[in-house]
């Protein structure tokens, strides 16, 4: 093989290879929202799944009404193999850093619809909203 065309082929393999990588960066959307837009959310959809990845003494601490707690990856794939993909997902965790990485994980998976809340369950109470708590008298506490 000439030079010329040695340079053609890897000139073409690399644009193959940005390619797939774009179309793949594409398919794995999910989008960020405010905890006003959260709650919007949460209080307009019906048809949604709630999901704190928070460790188990975070949510006890504090989460919000009706979401679920997974914390690990084997939880959050098992509460999700069995939602139809037509229901939304909406994702937190303390800080917004978790709850991030799980959408990506949830998107490399699965096809719903996904949300993360910015700023996690901090923001979320820093806002004025309410959670719900296993710990009496916590449900206000932004030190957890």
């Amino acid at each position: 093989m000439s030079e010329t065309n040695m340079r053609k082929y890897c000139l073409i393999s690399i644009l193959l290879l940005l390619v797939t990588g774009y179309v793949h960066a594409q398919k794995i959307e999910f989008k960020k929202v405010s905890p006003k837009e959260f709650h919007s959310l949460i209080e307009e959809k019906n048809n949604h799944l709630l999901i704190d990845v928070s460790c188990e003494i975070e949510c006890q601490a504090g989460k919000i009404p009706g979401a679920i707690c997974a914390e690990t990856s084997e939880t959050l794939f098992s509460i999700l193999d069995t939602t139809p993909s037509s229901r939304s997902v909406l994702v937190y965790c303390k800080f917004g850093k978790r709850s991030q990485k799980a959408c990506w994980l949830i998107k490399e998976k699965y096809p719903h619809k996904v949300y993360t809340l910015k700023g996690g369950v901090k923001l979320w109470i820093e806002n004025g909203f309410t959670v719900d708590s296993a710990v009496e008298n916590k449900s206000q506490d932004t030190s957890y």
